[in-house]
């Protein structure tokens, strides 16, 4: 009936604002929070609480009890979150693609946690979080808003809950992140993370660590608890990583399926393999991060051939003022090489970062190659200065040009360009006290000759000036 859809719009709305209003007027209690003796992790059921635990029973701070607080014989709880706002203005959205926003767009996004502890083997963890976006002349897309719902809500049971050798599982809603996010990420960067209704299953001893899954991601709908499950998308795995002195590994084989699958192919079901492995590590003034993957499997009638391989290797000069790291990024992934055969190159990279290239996030990972210097240097020692340079290509001149989230922008069309863009960004990080961060990025991209021969031919601009309080 539509006075009840209204009256449901309505009851909505007003419980958005409210959670607003409540993270607001909640900063005095955060600020009281011995921030100082936490250590955030990207996902939040994996901080490490061990120190406000310690402080507590040895009579410390009131924060310390707070924040890992006993409840009964056996029972704790732990409870925290965040409080991010970001404003951003791009001139000429996805080079002249999308409509242009008038004065910018105004995002917020909050959360809250409980983390019960019932003895060293059972957990409970729920945390609800809100995003809100204003000002975009498209209206918000699906990773902008999404009013109220569960990021996280899980059982889970382990061996032990500290020591080298245990193994447990976890079942309900969950975030998931693998290695540096280029296959599977939480997707930190847009508005609204990214969750799982997922079971995983974990081992640990010495220096290994293999989790095995099966999930399915979360829809985001821009409502209050109406997220639901994916009808069309799940995937399977197992990633095992193993941590050495010098040099450290990641191996994974996944499994993907998509019933709606697209490409410049078209639609199809998609059934699709992955077996990766990363190396990772550092020594003396080195470091390096590479990691590769070959697919497999059919889309519709059609075989699946790809492959990636992405490369992050950094020089830091200890001896300079502001300890400079300088860094070479080489990365390539398949495009499709004829899209009337009965095979498909284009890479899938599933679920990767949001703001995989920057945080202007306009180009995705599939159909590149991409040669990407950048320099950091550290002004402060609480201010941080990043300075990057990306040159884009296609690999295959016959696929076309694709978003973070694998949606196509540009079919390949007449065009035989290969050169897509060239984007250089500037981006400062101040941390003024434990839990708190802001950042500033300036990004300019120019369109190749790929994108102006297919009618994307306006300079891109993006301004982004961010604030983020954890607890």
């Amino acid at each position: 009936m539509p006075g009840h859809r209204s009256s449901t719009s309505a009851a909505t709305t007003r419980l958005g604002e409210v959670n607003l209003r409540a993270a607001w007027l909640g900063l005095p209690l955060l600020l009281a929070a011995d921030a100082a003796l936490a250590q955030f992790r990207p996902l939040r059921f994996d901080d490490d609480v061990r120190a406000q635990r310690q402080g507590c029973a040895e009579g410390g701070s009131r924060a310390a009890c707070w924040k890992d607080r006993p409840l009964a014989d056996h029972v704790r709880l732990t409870i925290g979150g965040d409080l991010r706002l970001r404003y951003e203005h791009t001139g000429n959205p996805r080079y002249g693609l999308q409509p242009q926003d008038r004065w910018g767009v105004l995002m917020h996004r909050s959360s809250v946690f409980t983390d019960l502890r019932l003895g060293e083997h059972w957990r409970g963890f729920a945390q609800l979080s809100s995003s809100t976006t204003n000002g975009r002349a498209a209206g918000p897309s699906p990773v902008d808003e999404n009013r109220l719902d569960p990021t996280n809500l899980f059982v889970e049971w382990q061996s032990s809950e500290e020591g080298e050798g245990r193994v447990g599982i976890r079942a309900g809603i969950q975030e998931l992140q693998f290695g540096t996010g280029r296959v599977i990420d939480a997707r930190e960067g847009p508005n609204v993370r990214r969750s799982f209704e997922a079971v995983r299953a974990y081992a640990v001893g010495g220096a290994w660590r293999v989790d095995a899954f099966a999930a399915a991601p979360r829809q985001n709908l821009p409502g209050s608890f109406d997220d639901t499950r994916s009808p069309k998308q799940k995937l399977r795995g197992v990633y095992a990583t193993r941590i050495g002195g010098i040099t450290s590994w990641d191996l994974y084989a996944l499994h993907y399926e998509d019933t709606s699958a697209r490409y410049v192919q078209g639609e199809a079901h998609e059934r699709r393999w992955t077996v990766g492995a990363r190396l990772f590590g550092s020594r003396a003034a080195w470091d390096w991060n590479w990691e590769s993957a070959l697919q497999g499997g059919r889309f519709g009638d059609a075989e699946i051939r790809a492959w990636s391989l992405a490369t992050d290797t950094g020089y830091t000069f200890d001896g300079v003022a502001g300890r400079p790291r300088a860094a070479l990024l080489l990365a390539v992934a398949s495009g499709d090489k004829n899209p009337d055969d009965d095979r498909l190159g284009t890479l899938n990279s599933i679920y990767p970062r949001g703001n995989y290239f920057g945080d202007e996030a306009t180009l995705g990972p599939r159909n590149f190659f991409n040669i990407h210097p950048a320099l950091t240097v550290q002004l402060a020692p609480r201010v941080q200065l990043n300075a990057s340079l990306d040159f884009f290509w296609r690999h295959s001149t016959r696929d076309g040009v694709y978003a973070p989230n694998g949606m196509l922008i540009r079919p390949a069309g007449d065009s035989r360009a290969r050169y897509v863009a060239t984007i250089a960004s500037l981006g400062a990080t101040w941390t003024p006290a434990p839990g708190w961060s802001s950042t500033a990025v300036l990004a300019y991209g120019q369109p190749g000759s790929f994108l102006r021969e297919t009618g994307a031919d306006d300079v891109l601009s993006f301004v982004s000036i961010g604030v983020q309080y954890r607890f």
